[in-house]
């Protein structure tokens, strides 16, 4: 029985929803499978056949209180009183192999596994660049058995971190849930933009994530001025919550700006891939990723993607081919590039070849069959 740990399952964070798209291949691929979830607000919509699977809540795990907050007081006193129960709950499946989903969910991993006296591995969707101390946080990494690496790039950054990992290492690239896309794609982008309420005259473009200083969006909002210099048809569409202080303080800078009627922001919305696919543009400004969902999202709901070369974006996107790259945090070569697709003729067959490689490439079936070599190579050494 393998035992898929993920700091929550639900449709609201990118990590979080890429490892319900892990747990649907390895269900499909016929491993007997058990889900545990750490924090609360779960939802399994995103899980295929989560009514046939065994679901646990993570025992805490926690000896001591590093902080004095509700938070970290509740989960030790939460501890003492089920810890035992849930972790007999977890002995009786028998378990011979612990999958964490990033290194959010590599605490839990770690604690269960030696609890168990069982292999483990971790899905790595964090590049070094998420840390001001790669060195520090590599330790994290290094006690898992193997390690699976969503972006080449971002495997070969965390290996010259630490090169005793690559032995244990390989790449396995992310997918995302077609039936879903197909749903929508059976309406015309024209249909989803009236119903979202976007004019057909503008150049509509929408960024997804929640506002951080690493998804850097205020490399669009604070030169509102040289988009509509560019075309005044320009619209921005944003996708995500702005509720902490970085979003604050794009809302504060946008409110003061002239054009700021140039920009929607519309927080966490559940439908996302309507707005994506709605869109005529996928902008993605972030500064640091591993391999961003969103990239994938729109390579299949034909969006034309102008991406900063970060992580794993090379990987997804041959630049000019299917999408386009940036240097990331550079303003004047993204207008540029967004100027020159504008005028250009062969968008159509852009689109064509990202939707051609998402297929060739990163389709559920290549998805499925990735960890299915996976699991049967960990079961026999």
């Amino acid at each position: 029985m393998i035992l898929f740990i993920n700091k929550r399952f639900n449709n609201r964070n990118g990590a979080e929803k890429s490892g319900s798209d892990v747990v649907n291949s390895i269900y499909n691929s016929g491993f007997p499978l058990s889900l545990l979830y750490i924090d609360i607000n779960n939802n399994f919509d995103d899980i295929n056949n989560a009514k046939k699977i065994k679901i646990l809540k993570s025992p805490r795990l926690k000896t001591t209180v590093n902080k004095i907050s509700f938070k970290e007081l509740f989960d030790f006193i939460e501890g003492k009183l089920f810890d035992k129960r849930r972790i007999n709950k977890i002995k009786s499946l028998k378990i011979s192999l612990i999958i964490a989903n990033s290194l959010s969910a590599e605490y839990h991993a770690k604690k269960l596994a030696k609890i168990l006296n069982v292999k483990s591995c971790l899905i790595v969707r964090e590049s070094p660049d998420f840390y001001k101390n790669p060195k520090l946080s590599v330790k994290r990494i290094l006690f898992f058995n193997h390690i699976v690496y969503v972006s080449s790039n971002v495997m070969n950054q965390w290996i010259e971190v630490s090169p005793e990992l690559k032995l244990k290492s390989e790449y396995i690239p992310n997918t995302i849930e077609e039936s879903s896309i197909k749903k929508i794609k059976s309406k015309s982008k024209s249909f989803l933009k009236n119903k979202l309420g976007f004019s057909q005259n503008d150049i509509n473009v929408v960024i997804v994530g929640k506002f951080l200083e690493r998804k850097n969006q205020n490399l669009i909002i604070n030169n509102l001025d040289k988009f509509y210099k560019l075309n005044k048809n320009i619209k921005f569409h944003f996708i995500g919550k702005h509720l902490n202080s970085y979003g604050k303080k794009m809302k504060s800078t946008l409110k003061r700006n002239q054009y700021k009627k140039m920009v929607t922001l519309y927080g966490f919305k559940k439908n996302v891939h309507e707005y994506i696919y709605a869109s005529d543009y996928l902008f993605l400004t972030a500064i640091a990723e591993a391999s961003p969902r969103v990239v994938y999202e729109a390579m299949l709901l034909n969006s034309i993607i102008i991406a900063s070369d970060v992580g794993g974006v090379s990987e997804l996107i041959d630049n000019n081919e299917t999408g386009y790259i940036c240097k990331k945090n550079n303003i004047d070569e993204l207008i540029a590039i967004f100027d020159n697709s504008i005028n250009k003729k062969n968008n159509t067959t852009i689109l064509q070849n990202a939707e051609k490689k998402y297929f060739d490439y990163f389709s559920n079936q290549i998805h499925k069959q990735n960890y299915k070599k996976l699991l049967k190579f960990l079961s026999i050494n």
